[in-house]
């Protein structure tokens, strides 16, 4: 199915329901490239860099039937827009979270029409799938299984396993073997209770936590991603109903 065009900021639509129509939308991304110069020498030594956050653009007009009219809907835009951290969206299949940089306007007619710029940095400069995906098995300690990622951008993974009879002590390690990234949790889950490690795919913040209770100071290693395409994870200890969640991503 084709994907519909959806903008927004959040709970603001940038649409004719708020007076609006987009002229112009931009992306950037970058990488903070630092380079140390050779003494003697032509060139430089760059170190490989990773991505930095994602720029995007927006350039549109908000509409009036009068002064005070066109004045409310600009307070509209404002405060939509300066709302914090939100999902922006492009279409109804993928976002973007995202918050406000700078914001501009300017009257073409003090009482009909005016022209305006926002400027908003991801963090995370990835589109990620609105619908989440998930694997649910009961795997066996030691023998890898493939997961994918379906974009071609590296995407976040949560992982989550439910203590079998006997609890989980001290015996739960997740590798993605396809990246070299390990997790581990050194505590103690009681039998039927949950152990959640989120690299911030539910929400923007790391999560650990023992049947609803943060512990990070039983948490080891790497918070994992997935590299685009086929990915093997594995579990080593003890086994229990293990449920992966992720979101397929594009730059």
């Amino acid at each position: 199915m084709s994907a519909t065009i959806t903008l927004a900021f959040g709970s603001l639509t940038f649409d004719s329901v708020n007076n609006i129509t987009i002229g112009r939308i931009s992306e950037k991304m970058a990488k903070p490239v630092r380079t140390t110069n050779i003494p003697l020498t032509d060139g430089s030594i760059a170190e490989t860099a990773k991505l930095g956050p994602k720029t995007i653009t927006v350039e549109g007009d908000i509409a009036g039937t009068s002064y005070d009219d066109l004045r409310t809907n600009l307070d509209a835009l404002h405060a939509g827009l300066a709302n914090g951290l939100q999902k922006f969206t492009k279409d109804n299949e993928r976002y973007i979270y995202a918050q406000l940089k700078d914001f501009s306007f300017a009257y073409d007619h003090m009482t009909r029409r005016a022209t305006w710029t926002a400027s908003f940095v991801a963090q995370f400069p990835f589109w990620l799938s609105t619908n989440a995906m998930t694997s649910n098995t009961s795997p066996s300690s030691g023998v890898g299984y493939v997961i994918a990622n379906a974009g071609n951008a590296p995407t976040r993974l949560k992982f989550q396993i439910t203590a079998p009879g006997g609890g989980i002590a001290d015996a739960c390690q997740m590798e993605n073997t396809t990246r070299g990234e390990l997790c581990k949790y050194r505590g103690t889950v009681a039998a039927g209770k949950i152990l959640i490690m989120d690299n911030r795919v539910d929400s923007d913040d790391f999560v650990v936590t023992n049947d609803g209770a943060s512990d990070f100071a039983n948490f080891e290693g790497d918070f994992l991603m997935l590299s685009p395409g086929d990915n093997t994870v594995e579990l080593t200890g003890t086994s229990g109903v293990t449920v992966l969640t992720w979101r397929n991503a594009w730059y």
